[in-house]
């Protein structure tokens, strides 16, 4: 994905030459097409171009627009529309690239162009006639823009490096935010591994204007939509497809090969199942990518799939005779080393540290491979393959008494099994969840599955923190609580936009239609019972892929585990992993965050033995401990 920067002085001090200079040199890589930049006075902004489309191949940015230079890093959805409201000739519509659209949308709707754009996009625009200017990013969050708050200016650009370079920034690792990843509490996400460089969340916008910040405003939301009332079931599942297949469709404009990423799951399965069709009509082909161990799956338990080749291949296998599918066992990826690539991408730590050699092995392997578009389904939990609430009562607190008839008629197979999951179990989540954290430590349940330090955690006010966010580390989940209403908050999770990154780093676009703006408006309407049917989760999705995914993946019980070999893997580099330790028990910023000990302890427990639990603990305690570490390291010696 092409990336954007710029700074903006309401102090009224002209941008130098030399800061568009830095900020454009740290972030390179995300223009290997070239680029552009402009000065006027106060307001310097730059644009890199990576060509994946070929309409971006017209791309010449900042444009120039009525009310201001506007510059932008998108993918629109929605072009069709787009170029039909500017009255743009199919002969000219080739040649009109996706920045060129949004400079004439944001001359028309000016702040409201927000409202008008559907894809993966973070724009900044200058609005002369308001001397505003103004930083957004797309409802899903699938493109990234980071902001850094300085005397008298604000910097943006696509990549935290940019602005890591500008002169006199200082370099110090945010607590919370650290504290965040190792607990996998996800609240907050505008915070950044360091401190004051904070990321623009999803469906928000920004205005800075000469007195400095002016307004931020949430400018989608995921609430108060109006039910869907089709009369019969098919029509649901005739609209549903209908509306998965243009975004699938919408992820096909690269020239380039496309390939997809491929679990034995629903959600990466779909995808496959409407992109191999689809290209089969134009003559072409989509490579499907697996992960799959190179050691003894021993991480995975009884519950889980350790290996899931078998059940992705019959997926691939009845996509279509276009589909190449190919294992992925990072023979050649360490554990380590990924998490070194990591940091390298995201500029900070993450949550999901196990899963980065099998993922840094996909994307080089798909960059090796000439792909324009790598597809996958990570959105999906929440909006194709959601699993319905299922809650009569929820459906009546949400002021939706037809929906919650329907649920009380279709619920179960048999009157006991309703009145469990419609009476009983609200009322004991309550007892559950307090249960749950007198058996964690100290009443502390993320203390069983992180790394951090209790005393850091008393320093950053961690358990009152998440109490005043309603945050539930049990993750025990109320049949009275819409579940998919936590996933769409924007302060929840930073995953999507990570992806953004990645394609800047390998030159490859990862796309993931189900996160596509139009279909999740769709199925935000689409009442809860047709999502629970007769104790049936993802009753919808079952219906619509009936005959086009294999029966193992619709009714298959058993989720993947897509790192179950990261317990041997960690053994292989065991002389790394314990020199790795020993540096950071050396470094004084990682003994205040990381309890070293319970390191050392999870390490041990792995040697002693792998299995489910101590690879799981591996996964979340030593891992995730060992990236934050590593990045604390980081920065100590940047110093």
């Amino acid at each position: 994905m092409s990336g954007i920067y710029g700074v903006y002085r309401y102090d009224g001090v002209p941008v130098e030459h030399e800061w568009l200079n830095r900020m454009r040199a740290a972030m390179a890589y995300y223009g290997p097409q070239g680029g552009g930049s402009k000065i006027a006075g106060e307001l310097g902004m730059g644009h890199l171009l990576m060509v994946f489309n070929p309409e971006d191949a017209f791309e010449r940015q900042p444009v120039m627009g009525s009310r201001g230079p506007l510059v932008s890093a998108a993918r629109l959805d929605n072009r069709a529309e787009l170029l039909e409201s500017f009255h743009v000739s199919a002969r000219e519509a080739g040649s009109m690239s996706d920045g060129q659209l949004i400079g004439l949308a944001f001359d028309r709707w000016g702040e409201d162009v927000v409202k008008h754009l559907q894809g993966d996009w973070a724009i900044a625009g200058w609005d002369r006639r308001e001397r505003k200017l103004l930083l957004a990013r797309d409802a899903c969050g699938s493109a990234t823009l980071y902001y850094h708050d300085g005397k008298g200016f604000i910097a943006f650009a696509s990549s935290l490096k940019a602005l890591l370079a500008l002169p006199g920034v200082a370099r110090e690792p945010d607590p919370l935010r650290l504290a965040q990843v190792l607990a996998s509490w996800q609240h907050d996400a505008e915070l950044t591994a360091y401190k004051n460089f904070r990321r623009l969340l999803r469906g928000q916008s920004l205005t800075i204007g000469p007195e400095g910040r002016s307004g931020c405003r949430r400018y989608w939301s995921p609430e108060g939509r109006e039910r869907l009332t089709y009369r019969r079931d098919e029509e649901y599942e005739e609209a549903f497809l209908e509306h998965y297949g243009r975004a699938v469709q919408s992820c096909l404009r690269t020239q380039k090969p496309v390939a997809a990423l491929l679990s034995g799951g629903r959600d990466s399965g779909s995808v496959v199942a409407l992109a191999a069709p689809l290209l089969a009509r134009q003559g072409r082909g989509l490579t499907a990518y697996t992960s799959v161990p190179l050691l003894p799956p021993d991480g995975a338990s009884d519950c889980e799939m350790g290996n899931e080749w078998e059940t992705a291949d019959a997926t691939a296998v009845m996509a279509g005779a276009n589909v190449r599918h190919m294992p992925i066992d990072a023979a050649e990826y360490g554990v380590l080393k990924s998490i070194e690539h990591f940091l390298d991408v995201h500029d900070g730590p993450s949550h999901a540290a196990g899963n980065h050699y099998w993922l840094q092995a996909v994307s080089e392997t798909a960059a090796r491979n000439g792909a324009g578009a790598v597809l996958s389904g990570q959105f999906g939990n929440a909006t194709v393959s959601w699993s319905g609430n299922g809650s009569a009562l929820l459906a009546l607190l949400q002021g939706d008494p037809e929906t919650a008839m329907q649920l009380l008629i279709h619920a179960e197979p048999n009157l006991w099994l309703t009145l469990k999951r419609q009476v009983l179990k609200p009322l004991l989540i309550p007892a559950l969840r307090h249960f749950r954290r007198l058996k964690s430590s100290s009443g502390q349940p993320w203390r069983d599955y992180s790394a951090l330090n209790p005393q850091m955690a008393r320093n950053v006010d961690l358990d009152s923190r998440m109490r005043a966010a309603r945050y539930d580390a049990t993750f025990t989940f109320s049949p009275l609580e819409d579940c998919r209403i936590f996933f769409f908050d924007p302060d929840w999770s930073v995953g999507t936009g990570i992806w953004s990154e990645m394609s800047a780093r390998h030159g490859v676009a990862f796309l993931d239609p189900t996160s596509n703006f139009a279909l999740v408006e769709f199925l935000l309407r689409v009442p809860d019972s047709q999502f629970r049917r007769s104790g049936q989760s993802s009753s919808l999705f079952r219906r619509s892929f009936r005959g086009r995914l294999p029966e193992q993946v619709l009714e298959g019980r058993l989720p993947g585990l897509q790192a179950a070999d990261v317990g041997h893997r960690i053994l292989k580099e065991l002389s790394a992993v314990r020199r790795c330790i020993d540096s950071l028990s050396a470094l004084p910023a990682a003994n205040e965050f990381l309890d070293m000990p319970l390191l050392n302890r999870c390490l041990q427990d792995l040697i002693n033995k792998v299995d489910p639990d101590t690879t799981g603990r591996a996964s979340t305690i030593l891992l995730r401990g060992l990236g934050v570490g590593m990045f604390l390291r980081r920065l100590a010696e940047s110093a």
